[in-house]
């Protein structure tokens, strides 16, 4: 296979030009689209009665710790989130939305979901349900190659 028909070159390629595209997409507030994506997901769980914790963003996100602190410290400082300790840990604290988070809610919601719909032009169901089990394929393979190369 020629180098610049390589897979991961694709990959790489997409994944950086969704990464400044969902940024462009919020470049009119303090957020980015990492931050905007971590509101909804605490959002969504808080709708549900789930607490959210920095774990749980970790694991969703498929982030590291320290990535995900520093993203939290600059949420808090922006006044999107609180970290509240939790009665029966106080090592724990779970995330919680500020009033600034929930008043801009809809704004963060609509820019995700407008940069989801642009990202869906021109493919079918099926298109999408098919690119969606071969990513999920190379991730898992990605994730496979990265624990092997760890042992």
């Amino acid at each position: 296979m020629a180098e610049n028909n390589k897979l991961g070159k694709y990959i790489i390629e997409a994944s950086h030009q969704l990464k400044l595209s969902l940024n462009a997409a919020f470049g009119h507030t303090d957020l980015n689209g990492l931050q905007a994506r971590i509101l909804r997901f605490v959002e969504y769980n808080d709708y549900l009665g789930k607490d959210v914790y920095q774990k749980d963003i970790e694991a969703e996100f498929k982030i590291r710790r320290s990535s995900v602190s520093s993203v939290l410290d600059t949420m808090e400082k922006n006044g999107y989130v609180r970290r509240v300790s939790v009665l029966s840990d106080a090592r724990l604290k779970k995330l919680v939305l500020t009033e600034k988070a929930k008043a801009t809610g809809i704004q963060y919601r609509n820019n995700l979901d407008e940069f989801e719909a642009v990202l869906e032009e021109g493919l079918s169901p099926e298109e999408i349900s098919a690119f969606k089990t071969v990513l999920a394929k190379v991730v898992e393979n990605a994730i496979k190659l990265k624990n092997e190369k760890k042992d």
